[in-house]
C-alpha cells in the first residue's frame, strides 16, 4: 500500500514537472504576424503597360509615344532604334523609314513588372497636292470695278503702272476679251497667293491684230513678280469682288521696281505671229521662297514715249493685242 502511494505521489510530481516544462517552452517561442507593408496595395493591382503613339505633321521621323500604364512608378522603354528612356512619357526621333518594335516595361513600388511591345512603319508621307492659284476675272468678263464703268480689266488695274486695258470683243463673244490699244501704255496685273518652292504653268489664250508693216510691231510681256520685291511694308490683301479691288497702291508701283532682275520669277515676250487667230502661249515659273506672286502683263515695242496714253516709259507697238483668258496651274508631279 505504501509501494502504491510513493507512485501515485510520483506520478503526480511528474505531470507537474511536464506541465512546468510546457509552459517554458511555450513561452519562449517568439510568435510574430506579419502585418501588410506600406503600399502593398500594389498586390492587388499589379502594373499594367500600355501606350499610344502619334506621328508628328512637322518631322515624319519623330514619334510622341503617351503612357497608358496602370499602377505603376517605374517606366523603361527601348524605341526599337537603339534609343531607350527611363520617362513617363517618351519620345523619340528615328533615322529614317522602317519597321520598328518599341517596348514599353513598367514595375511598382514592389518590383512587379509588366511589358508590352508594338510595331510601328515610319513611312515619309506623300506631300499633299500644291493648290491652284486663284485668279479673279480670270476670263476677262465684264464686270464692276471699284470706280469707273464695268470693264472687263476689272480686278486688273494698276494706275501706278500704267492705263487700264480696254473692253473688247472677240473669240466668238462680246465683251468677253481685254483688248491693249496700240500705241498705248496698257497693262494688267494682280496678285495671288502661292506655295513657296513650287511649279506653276501659266496659259495666255492671246491674238495679235495682223501686222501693219510700221516700224514698232506689238509684242505682249508676260513678268511673274516675286512678292518679295513688293515696296517695304507692303501685306497683300485677296479680294473676291472686282468692286472691291484698288486700282493702285500694290505692292508694285513703279516700272524701276517691275524691271528690276531681282524681283522677276518669269520675264517672256511674245511676238505678232502675223495671225490674228487666238493662240495658247504657255510658260512656267518657279515661286522660289514666295508666298505671293504679282502677274504683270503689258503691251511692249513701241516708243519709250510720246504714246496715246500716260507716260510711264513704255508703249505698245503698232498692232492691237487681245487677251482672252489667263490660267494658272500648280504643277504637281
Amino acid at each position: 500500500m505504501k509501494t502504491i502511494n510513493k507512485f501515485k505521489k510520483q506520478k503526480k510530481y511528474l505531470t507537474k514537472v511536464l506541465v512546468f516544462v510546457g509552459i517554458l517552452i511555450f513561452g519562449s517561442c517568439n510568435f510574430e504576424f506579419e502585418l501588410p507593408e506600406e503600399g502593398s496595395i500594389e498586390d492587388a493591382t499589379p502594373p499594367s503597360a500600355d501606350f499610344d503613339f502619334s506621328q508628328s505633321t512637322e518631322n515624319f521621323r519623330l514619334y510622341n509615344f503617351a503612357n497608358l500604364s496602370n499602377s505603376a512608378t517605374n517606366f523603361s522603354w527601348n524605341f526599337g532604334d537603339g534609343n531607350t528612356s527611363i520617362e513617363k512619357e517618351g519620345v523619340n526621333e528615328y533615322p529614317g523609314e522602317g519597321s520598328y518594335t518599341v517596348t514599353l516595361t513598367v514595375s511598382d513600388a514592389l518590383g512587379v513588372e509588366s511589358t508590352i511591345s508594338k510595331t510601328i512603319e515610319v513611312i515619309q508621307p506623300e506631300e499633299p497636292d500644291v493648290p491652284d492659284p486663284i485668279l479673279v476675272n480670270a476670263d476677262f468678263t465684264k464686270l464692276p470695278k471699284s470706280s469707273g464703268s464695268d470693264c472687263t480689266c476689272s480686278a486688273w488695274i494698276n494706275k501706278d503702272l500704267g492705263d487700264q486695258g480696254e473692253s473688247s470683243s472677240g473669240n466668238g463673244g462680246s465683251d468677253n476679251v481685254l483688248k491693249f490699244d496700240n500705241n498705248e501704255p496698257d497693262h494688267i496685273y494682280q496678285e495671288f497667293e502661292v506655295t513657296p518652292n513650287s511649279d506653276y504653268t501659266i496659259e495666255i489664250v492671246a491674238s495679235f491684230k495682223d501686222l501693219t508693216g510700221g516700224s514698232f510691231p506689238s509684242m505682249l510681256e508676260v513678268r511673274a513678280l516675286a512678292g518679295s520685291g513688293y515696296v517695304s511694308g507692303y501685306s497683300p490683301m485677296y479680294f473676291t469682288d472686282t468692286a472691291l479691288f484698288p486700282q493702285e497702291n500694290w505692292g508694285y508701283t513703279s516700272i524701276t521696281q517691275v524691271e528690276d532682275a531681282a524681283n522677276n520669277l518669269l520675264t517672256e515676250a511674245i511676238s505678232n505671229p502675223g495671225d490674228d487667230s487666238y493662240v495658247t502661249y504657255r510658260f512656267t515659273f518657279n515661286s522660289a521662297a514666295n508666298n505671293s506672286v504679282a502677274l504683270f502683263i503689258r503691251g511692249i515695242g513701241g516708243p519709250a514715249t510720246g504714246g496715246g496714253g500716260g507716260d510711264f516709259g513704255y508703249n505698245s507697238g503698232d498692232e492691237e493685242i487681245r487677251v482672252d483668258s489667263i490660267v494658272i496651274t500648280a504643277i504637281n508631279l
